[in-house]
């Protein structure tokens, strides 16, 4: 029988090759309806949680699939003990959890007991099941709360995303939109070559993603030239980042961005074929993009997201995978 190592790597497998064969099709969350705003920040409302990193990324992909319109999840054990029943034939999403520490008894020099964390040598693996609002009897209706509906014009939300920017953001009359590392400043076409104000924003977001990673911010490893392992490894980060900030925003999916980006879905096939981690590393990475961007914009205009009011220490630890990237699984 498997263990619960093994059925992870297995439903990691399963959830790249999914993303693999959307890539192939030159998607990738772009074409989400407007009503995939909630759906896309899926949340946990016994727990108070919001599912973060790989488990987030595997949730998004269940609802785009079968059309959810409920962000809600939580496992049977929390329905049942609320007195909901599952519906028949429904089956639940695996969903990883993993331990970098526990607790332990030890003794002080005046030989009182006392509790310290410590790290693990080698991190623990865990699985749970989690069912969608939609796949249950009777579940409440969800209704929307303030923060999945437009608080803003898009307009005013990019012009804050750029006034919050942690570098300069330079729009000029050329064809090309990138983050300079030398320059440590961000240069993008007039806004009226882009399609709609959607695209202009998604390009924003994804270009403020690559200036996160500069050594005084989050500290990524330069992207490299393109083409390059390295290269597609950033790119990767960046656009789940964007896609993550974007929902957590309430800005619709459906933008293009100013560039085909056709050659970088080709790239990184080509890295998760390779390592299918590697996508789940990039998950945690664009968490703490996402987490960079919108505390930036909150912060500045004293906006409370609700994604944001989790204690710490109830948030999915998931995005700690971003730690076991030098080990070997």
């Amino acid at each position: 029988m498997a263990g619960a190592f093994e059925i992870v790597m297995a439903e990691r497998k399963a959830l790249v090759d999914k993303i693999i064969s959307m890539m192939k099709k030159g998607d990738f969350f772009h074409n989400a309806s407007e009503w995939d705003r909630a759906a896309l920040r899926p949340q946990n409302p016994m727990s108070k949680v919001w599912y973060r990193g790989g488990n987030r990324l595997k949730l998004m992909a269940v609802v785009t699939e079968r059309k959810y319109r409920d962000p809600r999840w939580a496992t049977a054990k929390q329905l049942f003990e609320k007195g909901f029943r599952i519906k028949a034939g429904e089956h639940g999403t695996i969903c990883e959890k993993w331990i970098f520490e526990k607790e332990r008894k030890t003794k002080d020099e005046h030989g009182n007991i006392v509790k310290e964390v410590v790290q693990l040598d080698h991190p623990q693996v865990m699985y749970f099941r989690v069912f969608n609002g939609e796949q249950v009897e009777d579940f409440p209706e969800y209704v929307p709360s303030v923060q999945d509906e437009d608080k803003t014009q898009l307009g005013q939300m990019i012009d804050r995303l750029i006034d919050t920017c942690e570098c300069p953001v330079i729009e000029a009359a050329q064809d090309r939109a990138y983050y300079s590392p030398s320059q440590d400043k961000i240069v993008l076409p007039l806004r009226s070559m882009f399609k709609d104000e959607e695209s202009f924003a998604k390009t924003l977001i994804h270009e403020e993603g690559h200036m996160t990673g500069a050594p005084s911010r989050l500290n990524r490893p330069p992207g490299g030239i393109f083409g390059s392992e390295q290269y597609a490894k950033e790119e990767l980060r960046a656009e789940i980042g964007a896609l993550f900030t974007e929902a957590d925003l309430g800005i619709s999916l459906k933008g293009e961005h100013y560039e085909d980006h056709s050659d970088y879905l080709r790239s990184w096939i080509s890295v998760l074929q390779d390592d299918y981690n590697e996508f789940f590393r990039a998950c945690a990475d664009a968490e703490q993009i996402s987490k960079r961007l919108i505390g930036n914009y909150t912060k500045k205009y004293e906006l409370k997201m609700e994604v944001d009011g989790v204690p710490e220490k109830d948030k999915e630890k998931d995005e700690s995978m971003s730690q076991m990237e030098n080990k070997s699984l």
